[in-house]
């Protein structure tokens, strides 16, 4: 397996930087991935006794397709990247400490707290690895371990990150490294929403983020980046389920994960439709996948300010998906997500319910065209948090053979959205034959009118353009009459 600094360029960029700062070290999550046989990333860290910023822009001026960028002029950090190359950089910083030694005990965690001279890289044989807080003997053990006591407080969002790693490789965070944070919890209102958003989308992106998750909410680490999301805890909401509201949402979570684990198994052909649109990225490293599961933590956030009880005692949440949406869509603004991603986790938050139809287990055409038409090639998001969230739910009240029933309809449905996609139907009418017909202008009964045509269309009732004109007649003298057809 090649390792980043033998790469061509990034050779060359190193023994540059060695020339000009001898006492500079490769550090951190290269050498970290190298002893566990990861896949290299071309994103590698160094450390170096002088000034890293000016090291970083020195080293960039002098290498062919290299373009600095300041980091942190203060702290002594800048990054280097290579535009040629797909995504390749290096991080130069100053040491933290008088030395190599007391940089790396200044870290994070011990598994990154090691480091290799930049010259041993280019020698003969082995280089030796410097580690100083046996940061080796917790790979081994597959323990995420801080480096000391003070290591929350020098970096609050270092919390994350410790479920983040735990996430990726599967490691457990050592006990007494979990008694630091509950303290430190306070700093992480000071870090900035873009660093909070890019550890937790880190976790979620992990194949496994449930158990993760289920510790940041033990340790009130999820409490503190959401405290919306506290009421859920303890809200009960028998019969169908049974959990309370917050468990059942941590549920939901692991569940899509088992979806996505047992992918082919369920969808059978349908996988590959699946699985290619819940990878899809709109922003680099956030697969759709990690933004549904986000969509899991929030769905039922509404439950707990729309409880109501029928006469019976029954317990319901009358409307509660609206009201998710709206707690998500002021809890997530702070995350400084990409306005096409808040989108579509909240169109997901607040249409998990539309699916229900597919428990009967008849379903038609018209129905799942309709939901189409809503979500497009997101209604494969929607189809699987349904299915998560179903399969959550297993209180007294559920059918045994619900979670089947619904499976197989979500794979007609996935068949008739995959038909809908490849050949979308050429419409009927447009805007200009409602403006040549009945002399409308643009607005909302013009575009209620198009819609309800459209959908008429999708179900297979009008198949022809006299049709639609004869369908759109009917519409446009309703309106007309406020007979109130929408």
């Amino acid at each position: 397996m090649t390792q980043p600094w033998e790469n061509t360029k990034i050779r060359a960029l190193l023994e540059r930087l060695c020339t000009l700062e001898n006492e500079s070290y490769l550090v951190g999550g290269a050498i970290r991935d190298a002893l566990m046989g990861r896949p290299p990333r071309l994103e590698i860290d160094v450390a170096a006794r002088g000034d890293g910023y000016e090291i970083a822009r020195t080293v960039a001026d002098h290498t062919e397709g290299g373009r600095f960028v300041g980091l942190d002029k203060e702290r002594g950090a800048g990054r280097i990247v290579l535009v040629h190359e797909d995504y390749a950089s290096v991080d130069v910083s100053s040491f933290k400490g008088e030395s190599i030694l007391e940089d790396l005990t200044l870290r994070d965690f011990t598994i990154n707290a090691l480091a290799v001279k930049l010259e041993d890289l280019f020698g003969e044989g082995l280089p030796s690895i410097i580690d100083p807080t046996c940061g080796a003997t917790d790979l081994r053990s597959g323990t995420i371990r801080a480096c000391s006591a003070r290591a929350f407080d020098d970096d609050p969002v270092r919390i994350l990150r410790a479920f983040r790693f735990s996430a990726q490789l599967g490691f457990a965070i050592d006990p007494a490294t979990i008694e630091l944070i509950p303290l430190r919890l306070p700093g992480l209102s000071r870090v900035a929403g873009e660093r909070i958003r890019d550890e937790l989308m880190a976790t979620l992106v992990a194949d496994r983020a449930f158990p993760s998750l289920t510790e940041m909410g033990r340790a009130g680490v999820l409490s503190a980046i959401f405290p919306e999301l506290n009421p859920m805890k303890g809200q009960e909401q028998k019969p169908y389920h049974h959990l309370d509201v917050w468990d059942h949402t941590l549920e939901t979570v692991n569940r899509i994960e088992e979806i996505m684990d047992s992918g082919e198994f369920l969808f059978g052909k349908y996988w590959p439709n699946v699985q290619e649109r819940l990878s899809d990225e709109l922003v680099r490293d956030r697969p759709r996948i990690a933004l549904l599961k986000l969509a899991a933590l929030f769905h039922d956030a509404g439950k707990p300010h729309t409880v109501s009880f029928d006469p019976d005692g029954r317990v319901r949440f009358f409307d509660h998906e609206k009201v998710s949406r709206e707690i998500f869509e002021s809890a997530v603004f702070r995350l400084k997500l990409a306005r096409r991603e808040s989108r579509m986790i909240a169109d997901w938050v607040e249409g998990h319910m539309r699916p229900m139809f597919l428990t009967s287990g008849s379903i038609t055409s018209r129905s799942v065209r309709r939901l189409y038409r809503k979500f497009e090639q997101d209604t494969i998001g929607l189809l699987v948090l349904f299915l998560a969230d179903l399969r959550a739910t297993q209180g007294p009240a559920r059918r045994p053979d619900e979670d089947q029933t619904a499976l197989e309809a979500v794979k007609k449905a996935l068949q008739i959205c995959i038909d809908a996609g490849h050949t979308p139907p050429q419409p009927l009418l447009r805007g200009r034959d409602l403006i040549e017909l009945f002399g409308l202008t643009p607005g909302p009964p013009f575009g209620r009118i198009l819609k309800r045509i459209a959908e008429l269309q999708d179900a297979g009732e009008i198949t022809s353009r006299e049709e639609a004109i004869q369908a759109a007649q009917e519409l446009y003298e309703k309106g007309e009459r406020g007979d109130g057809w929408t």
